[in-house]
């Protein structure tokens, strides 16, 4: 997911070097929830996949401790955020 301007600065200055870790060592280039392989075909939507980094139990930016972070397709990262997003809207207005 592309880091909105109004989060950037409360990103880790370190956060590309955290994130590939998380994607490449430790999940070795893999969504670590359905293991669709980065760059390749999704195996259920058959869209090229782009492995990112997400926050799992708390959507802090600042939070990158590595239990708080999974390697994720788009799917997956998408469906873990949905409801996220879905109370953010909702506070929002």
């Amino acid at each position: 997911m592309p880091i909105s301007k109004e989060k950037r600065l409360r990103y880790p200055s370190n956060w590309k070097e955290i994130s590939a870790h998380i994607r490449y060592e430790r999940a070795g280039n893999k969504c670590e929830w359905c293991f669709a392989e980065n760059h390749q075909p999704h195996p259920i939507t058959g869209a090229k996949v782009v492995l990112t980094t997400a926050h799992i139990f708390d959507h802090s930016p600042e939070n990158c401790d590595p239990l708080n972070l999974a390697a994720l397709c788009q799917r997956c990262h998408n469906g873990h955020d949905a409801k996220h997003r879905a109370e953010t809207r909702r506070k929002a207005q």
